[in-house]
C-alpha cells in the first residue's frame, strides 16, 4: 500500500487526485474503460510476474502462489468425484493483499502500454487516472495497446459501459466529469435530496456538493420572494451575510 500512495496516478488514497491531476494537462482524447469483472478474471502469473520484479522470487511465491496458486481446496463436482481447485485468475476474498496486488499489477498493464505505443519514450506516462479496476487513459495510441493486452490476457472491457471522449467526458470512481474534467454531473441520490428538509441534511449536502445558500433554500422550498430579500435584507450588514453563509455550507 505504501507504494500505491507514491503514485501520483493512483487513487487507493484520494480517489479524485489523480482527475484533478489529469484535468491539469487538459487532454481532449480521454478513454474510461470499464472492466468486466477484472477481480474475477485478472491472471495470477501477471501479479506473480510483477512482485518477482520487484522483490523476487522467493517472496513471489510467498506472497502469491503461497495464498492464491498453491491454496487448493477439494470440491464435489456434479459428477460426485472431489476435484482439487486452485486459484489461476482472479482475487480471493479476505485476502488482505488482494487490493495493493491486483492495484500494482494493474498499474504494469498501463506503463507497458504506453512502452508499446511509444518504444523510444524515456518519460514515465502520465496521462491516467487508476482505482482499483477503474481506468481513464488519455491518450489514443496507449488505450488502443491496453485494449490489446486485456484481449490477449482474456480480461473484458464492457464497451456499453465505457466512455471513450474526445471532449474530455468520463466516468471514475463512480463521478461523471465533463468540459475536460471541469464540471462533476454525478447524481445526487434521493436519499440525501430528502434528508435535506432538515438542516443537518442541508448541511451536509452544500458541504459535499458545494452548493450556494440560495440553492439550500430553494430545496428548503423558499420562494421567490424569500430568494430575492436574502441580499437585500443583510445588505447594510455584510458581515452578517458572510457568516450567514458559512453557516450554510459548513459545520
Amino acid at each position: 500500500m505504501s507504494v500505491l500512495r507514491r503514485i501520483p496516478q493512483d487513487g487507493t488514497f484520494h480517489q479524485e487526485g489523480p482527475i484533478h491531476r489529469l484535468a491539469k494537462r487538459r487532454p481532449r482524447f480521454i478513454a474510461s474503460f470499464d472492466l468486466s469483472a477484472a477481480t474475477d478474471r485478472w491472471p495470477v502469473p501477471v501479479i506473480y510476474e510483477l512482485m518477482a520484479c520487484l522483490f523476487g522470487q522467493t517472496m513471489a511465491s510467498c506472497i502469491v502462489n503461497g495464498a492464491l496458486a498453491l491454496n487448493s481446496c477439494s470440491l464435489k463436482s456434479v459428477t460426485g468425484r472431489h476435484d482439487e481447485v486452485v486459484f489461476v485468475a482472479g482475487q480471493p476474498l479476505g485476502y488482505y493483499g488482494s487490493w495493493a496486488l491486483f492495484a500494482l499489477s494493474h498499474h504494469a498493464i498501463v506503463w507497458l502500454a504506453a512502452l508499446r505505443a511509444y518504444p523510444h519514450q524515456t518519460r514515465p506516462f502520465l496521462d491516467y487516472a487508476l482505482l482499483g479496476d477503474d481506468i481513464v487513459i488519455a491518450d489514443r495510441s496507449v488505450a488502443k495497446e491496453y485494449r490489446s493486452l486485456l484481449d490477449a490476457l482474456q480480461v473484458d472491457i464492457s464497451d456499453a459501459k465505457s466512455i471513450v471522449s474526445e471532449t474530455g467526458c468520463l466516468e471514475f470512481a463512480k463521478r461523471f466529469w465533463v468540459k475536460i474534467m471541469s464540471k462533476d454531473l454525478s447524481p445526487v441520490s434521493a436519499k440525501a435530496v430528502l434528508e435535506s428538509y432538515f438542516l443537518v441534511g442541508t448541511q451536509q449536502l452544500a458541504y459535499k456538493y458545494k452548493l450556494s445558500p440560495k440553492t439550500c433554500l430553494r430545496l428548503n422550498k423558499a420562494g421567490y420572494r424569500v430568494l430575492g430579500q436574502m441580499d437585500t435584507t443583510l445588505r447594510p450588514y455584510p458581515g452578517v451575510l458572510v457568516g450567514f453563509r458559512r453557516y450554510l455550507v459548513s459545520f
